[in-house]
């Protein structure tokens, strides 16, 4: 049985009975009921009730590829080919594996319902509750060596912190190297991971999650301060596939402008957000302290230690608030 079809009928957040729901899908109320119990395999919250039927409790706001696709519009052309998965571990492991694009220009973006084994940076795990939020994988190839990849977390960073910003999500921040902030909780993080060497260039997978639709309850298991874009914007109107889409232009535009100009062309936009900039901080897992100076021209992090400026790369430490100076 389709399962996707199953989820369309029980979009609509309305009780279907089993009985109904057969004879939709023209299949037998044995089979809707082991379907039934798959799509909770797959994490999606089923209401019963007795005399009513089934359904899930606020609906569900699918993704559907033609859709993304019809929304894209400058950068409709880069685009090699668009993934949406219904479930899978996880949506940058299965970019990092797939070879199929060759022209070293166009991008390829895969999207995933759910994830079942998301990560962050330094190993977090991202949760990912079925159909609820945004989980985006994007693949394109970068010449040159090490320095060509300086700052590039950062940029991507700015790509979704402008994204954000012109939807009318207020108070956007940027805390080092590229978690996006609301009023110091957390939105949205990204990951990027590497393929290649400096003679051959780099083939770079960035990975998004950006909290939709979240619930309280869904959220449960997160271990810092979080926020969705549905607490933030009670009148938005925008679906998840269309943030999806305005989210893949402004990363690829912003890309495209790295690729010319480097972190220094986008620095100005990071400092507008940045959320640790005076700041005391700390390095993680250090003894390292100091005052946020903002960052340089190559995306490091420039701290202020006993009055020098020491310089952070991305890659090799996370930092944080550090309340013991405040």
């Amino acid at each position: 049985m389709d399962l996707l079809a199953l989820l369309n009928c029980l979009a609509d957040g309305e009780y279907h009975s089993g009985v109904e729901l057969g004879h939709k899908l023209n299949v037998s109320r044995t089979s809707v009921w082991k379907s039934l119990s798959k799509l909770e395999e797959h994490g999606v919250c089923l209401e019963k009730t007795k005399g009513k039927g089934y359904r899930i409790v606020g609906g569900l706001d699918l993704l559907d590829r033609e859709g993304v696709l019809s929304r894209l519009e400058s950068c409709s052309g880069l685009l090699h080919d668009l993934h949406l998965l219904q479930s899978i571990e996880s949506t940058n492991s299965y970019l990092m594996a797939d070879d199929s694009c060759v022209n070293p220009d166009h991008y390829v973006v895969c999207m995933a319902e759910r994830q079942t084994a998301g990560r962050g940076r330094r190993g977090r795990a991202w949760h990912s509750p079925y159909a609820r939020n945004i989980y985006l994988s994007l693949s394109f190839h970068l010449n040159g060596g090490s320095e060509s990849l300086d700052g590039l977390s950062l940029a991507l960073g700015v790509a979704v912190a402008n994204c954000l910003s012109e939807q009318g999500v207020m108070g956007v921040g940027l805390k080092w190297p590229n978690d996006i902030l609301v009023g110091g909780k957390k939105l949205a993080g990204i990951l990027v991971e590497l393929k290649g060497e400096a003679e051959q260039g780099w083939k770079v997978v960035v990975g998004l999650g950006l909290n939709v639709l979240m619930s309280r309850s869904e959220g449960l298991e997160i271990d810092q301060p979080w926020v969705s874009i549905s607490s933030l914007l009670n009148n938005s109107l925008l679906s998840r596939g269309e943030w999806a889409a305005l989210l893949i232009e402004s990363i690829i535009n912003t890309i495209e402008l790295y690729r010319d100009c480097g972190f220094k062309g986008l620095l100005s936009d990071w400092e507008r957000y940045d959320a640790l900039s005076q700041k005391h901080v700390m390095v993680v897992g250090g003894d390292l302290r100091g005052v946020c100076e903002g960052v340089d021209e190559r995306g490091r992090l420039m701290m202020r230690v006993d009055g020098d400026i020491k310089l952070i790369n991305a890659g090799e430490v996370s930092v944080r608030s550090d309340e013991s100076s405040n």
